[in-house]
């Protein structure tokens, strides 16, 4: 299998077939990594959860940055340059010593099994050993391209996509067992995470919303964010709406057409260089302050409920460059890194990854 034919049907089931879990997986694999205290300590130690203000912009540009890459084709210069930025942006705390290479590969670990497990948990249908094998060749890939070793797995080369996943899941879970352990780090990171992901929740639903969230986390995970266990009422009640969903979706349900699938980006602005990210969670980050986007009917419900609508220049509702996502304060840097990353890159991006 081929990188452009893994991405053409990873593409599909982001876009197509389960696009809102596999958004809600990401978030989720992003989430779950603030449960190891030496990504956690980091990442506070950062100041960039200073304010929900700050918190929410880290979570919009890794969001941005993560769907760029996996999104466009790989041998686009949008993917190019989202991997470069990225790696700016890691290189830093790696060549500090702050960031270990098993962190980052349990982080992109759960960025490619997150959207898997969710979809089987979730959704009216599992995810096919092609897909997995698709999803694998893809990850892998990327994880050479981020400069990831994979030196802890048990095989140094592997058949095929699925192989090199099931590897890296197995060493996943063990890495969890060993590594996810309580941390006031953790701790506060959930709680900005959570006020993030209900912001635009009316507040006399948020207690309700708290609930919910925990309840679809794992037990071990609750206890090394020191998160008190939800009632078992919530996770039940959840599953059975969950599988009253599965059913109407399996039976009573036409595929999505590819004329509605999902979008989650503009393209580039040919004057301005920007684009536009089409989805926000908390505030409105590089949202267009369209028709729909203001005065459309999920609008009204943000607006009803206190919310932030897109418009405020602080929020750049002119769009973004990939090349300057990350902190405010390294907007403007980074350009020789990536331009030797690139360089790279656009040599090597080509062709099935799994016997390089």
């Amino acid at each position: 299998m081929t990188l452009s034919d893994a991405h053409a049907i990873q593409l599909s089931l982001a876009e197509l077939e389960f696009p809102k879990v596999f958004s809600i997986a990401v978030f989720f694999a992003l989430f779950k990594t603030y449960g190891i205290p030496t990504i956690s300590n980091l990442l506070v130690a950062t100041g960039q959860l200073s304010s929900p203000t700050t918190a929410s912009k880290r979570a919009a540009d890794t969001g941005v940055i993560i769907t760029e890459v996996v999104l466009n084709r790989p041998d686009s210069s949008r993917t190019i340059d989202g991997i470069a930025r990225m790696n700016y942006l890691h290189g830093r705390h790696m060549k500090a010593g702050k960031i270990s290479n098993d962190d980052m590969l349990y982080t992109l670990s759960l960025f490619v099994l997150e959207p898997i497990r969710w979809t089987s948990r979730f959704e009216w249908r599992h995810i096919t050993d092609l897909e997995r094998c698709a999803m694998g060749v893809y990850w892998k890939d990327l994880g050479e391209a981020m400069n990831i070793s994979y030196q802890s797995l048990t095989s140094s080369e592997w058949q095929d996509g699925f192989h090199w996943l099931e590897e890296l899941e197995t060493w996943s879970l063990r890495y969890e067992m060993q590594k996810m352990v309580p941390d006031d780090a953790n701790a506060r990171l959930a709680r900005a995470t959570f006020d993030i992901a209900l912001f635009n929740l009316p507040k006399s639903f948020k207690p309700l919303g708290y609930k919910i969230a925990s309840s679809l986390l794992e037990p071990r995970l609750l206890k090394a964010m020191k998160l008190g266990e939800p009632p078992a009422l919530y996770a039940s009640t959840l599953n059975a709406i969950v599988g009253i969903r599965k059913f109407i979706l399996r039976h009573f349900f036409l595929p999505r057409p590819y004329s509605q699938r999902v979008k989650w980006f503009s393209q580039s602005d040919p004057h301005t260089g920007c684009s536009n990210f089409m989805r926000y969670t908390a505030h409105p980050w590089y949202i267009k302050p369209s028709l729909s986007a203001r005065w459309g009917w999920k609008a009204w419900l943000i607006w009803l409920a206190g919310g932030v609508l897109p418009g405020d220049e602080k929020y750049f509702p002119g769009g973004y460059q990939i090349g300057t996502l990350g902190p405010t304060a390294l907007a403007s840097k980074g350009g020789a890194e990536m331009g030797k990353t690139r360089e790279e890159l656009k040599a090597k991006r080509a062709g099935c990854c799994v016997h390089r």
